[in-house]
């Protein structure tokens, strides 16, 4: 009875342990979908896969979905390196922090490549995960 009992909780913290890699592994894919579409400049996507309740911040200031989709339409990304993953899952909502390196154009202004924390909240709706919110750290001098 006792290993029964063993072999019922090893596998119940086993399957614990896989759906909260799942959940990192989808927050993760997510954020690097996300830039793969920055990018690329693909506008139709990024639009697609922003909620209608997006709001964003900066060291400039915050921002609605509209005023985002300006923004990134005038995105010049370099090369880029995501890293540094923090994930968590609540229910439909994925909250991701991460590093990013990248020498980026925002408002004409060129940034450095320093790295930078960001965060990014995505949604799951009917429609698939949508982004919710986002925050760039990086100072815009």
């Amino acid at each position: 009875m006792k290993k029964l009992l063993v072999i019922g909780l090893s596998l119940g913290m086993l399957l614990a342990a896989t759906l909260a890699q799942a959940g990192e592994s989808q927050g993760e894919k997510l954020v690097r979908d996300l830039w793969a579409l920055f990018a690329a400049k693909d506008l139709a996507k990024v639009e697609a896969m922003t909620s209608p309740a997006f709001q964003s911040v900066r060291s400039i200031g915050a921002c609605d979905k509209a005023q985002q989709m300006k923004l990134t339409a005038g995105l010049d990304l370099g090369p880029y390196t995501l890293s540094d993953f923090k994930v968590t899952e609540q229910g439909p909502v994925i909250v991701a922090t991460y590093t990013v390196s990248v020498a980026e154009t925002i408002n004409g202004q060129r940034l450095d490549k320093k790295p930078a924390p960001r965060m990014s909240i995505f949604i799951k709706t009917e429609q698939g995960w949508k982004w919710l919110a986002h925050a760039n750290l990086k100072p815009v001098k």
